[in-house]
């Protein structure tokens, strides 16, 4: 762990090795309830990424505390469904065929994120259709948390650009919090998945060597990083911490670590990813439907 410390101002622990990030999601003691103020600028940061990961006075799952019950009966409830689909969507079906083609080489750039959002949309909406302003809406909410551009995030605050993206995603899928963040951030470390098995893909050597499970393992992406802040003070693995400090847990530079590959869904946690089945058979499904094809 590496400590930024200034008192009463600024206490944040940047967490980067996959046990110590393991050791903090499991310590009772750190959570996502997100409630003191007591320093200045762990709260601004907390503030903007609630701000941003909220609606309509409703946290976003990923956001909400341990100890939520409404957050674990939908996390079950979501895992449940979503398994229910690993079978079907690892055979490669029909609705695979257009990141197939995008996988074997074939269209643009461009086209990568609406063709993810609308797989992931289609989970949780049966009428979604992914398009350009969707797709705008989803990059302008995963960027709106983490910006380092004070005039772009102050602009969009100004002008409202961020609750206009949120509700438009909202629309889309009945206002379903879980389907949000599925089809607005979660949707981004797909397309980043999508976009290596594309590279693997293109190497011809590699290729006829990697089942679809192979393939879709070594495509895995994790989130950047997640937040969570210490409820009371205590130590942990000799590192002292106070009731509000600020851990940030660096789980997709983690994840590319030795013993780190369980980060990528936060598996066996509370806080573990309802996705974590079906997202690799959907890329062994791509992967399958792409080499059919050779």
């Amino acid at each position: 762990m590496k400590r930024h410390h200034i008192p009463g101002l600024f206490d944040v622990y940047e967490v980067s090795d996959p046990r110590e990030i393991e050791a903090v999601n499991n310590d009772p003691r750190i959570d996502r309830q997100f409630g003191s103020q007591a320093c200045a600028l762990n709260w601004l940061l907390v503030k903007r990424s609630l701000s941003a990961l909220s609606y309509a006075g409703k946290r976003f799952p990923t956001m909400q505390p341990r100890d939520s019950m409404a957050r674990k009966s939908a996390q079950e409830a979501l895992w449940n469904r979503l398994n229910l689909k690993v079978a079907e969507i690892k055979l490669g079906p029909e609705e695979l065929e257009p990141l197939a083609q995008w996988v074997k080489g074939h269209g643009a750039e461009e086209s990568l994120g609406p063709q993810a959002q609308q797989i992931l949309g289609r989970l949780f909406s049966a009428t979604f259709v992914a398009t350009a302003e969707s797709w705008d809406a989803a990059t302008t909410l995963v960027k709106a948390p983490r910006s380092s551009n004070v005039s772009q995030l102050l602009w969009w605050r100004i002008s409202g650009k961020v609750k206009r993206a949120k509700r438009q995603l909202a629309s889309l899928v009945n206002d379903d919090l879980s389907a949000v963040n599925a089809i607005g951030i979660a949707v981004h470390n797909l397309v980043k998945s999508l976009r290596r098995m594309r590279a693997l893909y293109a190497d011809s050597n590699r290729r006829p060597t990697l089942s679809p499970a192979d393939a879709a393992k070594e495509c895995l992406v994790a989130p950047v990083s997640v937040f969570r802040q210490a409820t009371v003070a205590g130590k942990l693995h000799g590192n002292p911490f106070s009731s509000n400090s600020l851990f940030v847990l660096n789980i997709g530079e983690a994840a590319q670590l030795e013993g780190g590959r369980p980060l990528v869904f936060m598996s066996d946690s509370w806080s573990s990813c309802p996705g974590e089945q079906w997202v690799p058979a959907m890329l062994e499904g791509v992967w399958l439907r792409a080499q059919a094809q050779d």
